[in-house]
């Protein structure tokens, strides 16, 4: 009875987030989508669990087929659950980069063999079997399905070490909780042979995930998806708190960007901030973190203290933004302007370097303009 009654508070607490969720999330992006089916496929089995386990008495042998069906489907579906969170993973830290279909078949044969074990069981009691009383067992491969979620949790814990440099400390734990807690509890589960422990496991650390996006979606650009001015002055706070600092600044304001708007309406000015943004995730992922401060304007903050390197990433931010306007043709193309400060110890303070790097940005904007007047002025009459 207990089992139940904390199966059936998660699912009601899950139904709530899923609810919530799916009006105030965005559902263009991808890895929230992934979330979003997460919280649906685990709270699909707390349910299958919660009948399973009412199912499970002695003496009510005319409910065997409906507990064989509700175990069988509850087996099938188990690795979805883990799959679904190393799918989510893998889009929160590769947005761009999509899976080789090679490599989703090659993912996927774990599964279809705990599925095709778990159709089997009906019969050849592989898995588990139901017996005359109505009471679940255990199968001779029964370890299978769990080695097959312990497989998918593996690869989530190997992606975010892969994907470590792209995220921060908070991130990093968070997410791996989507497979710490499940592997935790369900060897605890194992070992003690209690229904529901694992699959709790997973609720909760959905929930601390839940509330982890909740947290961070306040710090991102709703247009972009890059950080905002919160983000921006968080990053400089616990920065500032660091006593050996190693930094680069960037500085960046798109030249023009207020004739597009004019010329070619805000839509398309909106286009301009996406397309820039998306080159600016490429670029520097793993490397620095993006930030738009508002308006045209961003900052790229580069845990780097060598010039010649942050100017090579700057170098490659120029060449695709040059490939995205030649690949468009459109009337105008994307130009910025930047500037770029190291920090050392002639700054008295962080904000003194942001003003410098500032300032380094308007005299780059400056000569571009008066470059551009120059030439202008130098074409013959008529």
């Amino acid at each position: 009875m207990l089992a139940i009654q904390l199966n059936l508070f998660m699912v009601i607490l899950l139904s709530i987030i899923l609810g919530y969720a799916y009006f105030k999330f965005d559902k263009k992006d991808r890895s929230l989508r992934l979330f979003l089916a997460l919280i649906a496929a685990t709270t699909l089995i707390l349910v299958l669990e919660m009948i399973s386990v009412a199912l499970n008495a002695e003496g009510r042998t005319s409910y065997i087929e409906g507990h064989w069906l509700v175990d069988t489907l509850g087996f099938v579906l188990a690795p979805l659950i883990p799959i679904l969170a190393a799918l989510y993973v893998y889009k929160r830290t590769n947005e761009y980069i999509k899976i080789a279909a090679n490599k989703l078949l090659g993912l996927s044969i774990p599964w279809i063999a705990n599925g095709i074990l778990s159709l089997g069981s009906y019969h050849y009691h592989w898995l588990f079997h139901i017996n005359s009383a109505n009471l679940y067992e255990r199968g001779p491969l029964f370890v299978v399905s769990p080695l097959t979620s312990f497989f998918y949790y593996l690869v989530t814990l190997l992606l975010l070490y892969e994907n470590r440099k792209k995220l921060n400390k908070e991130e990093l734990i968070v997410l791996s909780l989507l497979s710490v807690i499940p592997v935790m509890l369900s060897v605890f589960q194992l070992h003690y042979f209690i229904y529901l422990t694992i699959w709790n496991g997973m609720a909760i650390a959905i929930v601390i995930n839940y509330i982890f996006i909740l947290q961070n979606q306040t710090t991102l650009d709703p247009l972009t998806g890059l950080g905002n001015r919160l983000a921006y002055n968080e990053y400089l706070a616990n920065l500032s708190k660091k006593s050996d600092i190693i930094l680069s600044v960037v500085t960046i304001d798109l030249d023009d960007f207020k004739k597009i708007n004019d010329i070619y309406g805000h839509h398309e000015g909106d286009n301009v901030l996406l397309a820039f943004a998306r080159e600016l995730k490429t670029v520097f992922e793993g490397r620095g973190v993006p930030i738009r401060v508002g308006g045209d304007e961003f900052i790229v903050f580069i845990d780097e203290n060598q010039p010649e390197v942050v100017e090579k990433y700057i170098e490659t931010l120029i060449e695709k933004i040059n490939m995205y306007n030649d690949s468009l043709a459109m009337p105008y193309r994307i130009n910025f302007s930047y500037g770029l400060t190291i920090y050392d110890n002639c700054y008295g303070n962080l904000q003194e370097m942001m003003q410098h790097s500032d300032k380094r940005m308007y005299e780059d904007k400056q000569q571009k303009e008066a470059k551009n007047l120059n030439a202008e002025r130098s074409l013959p009459l008529g």
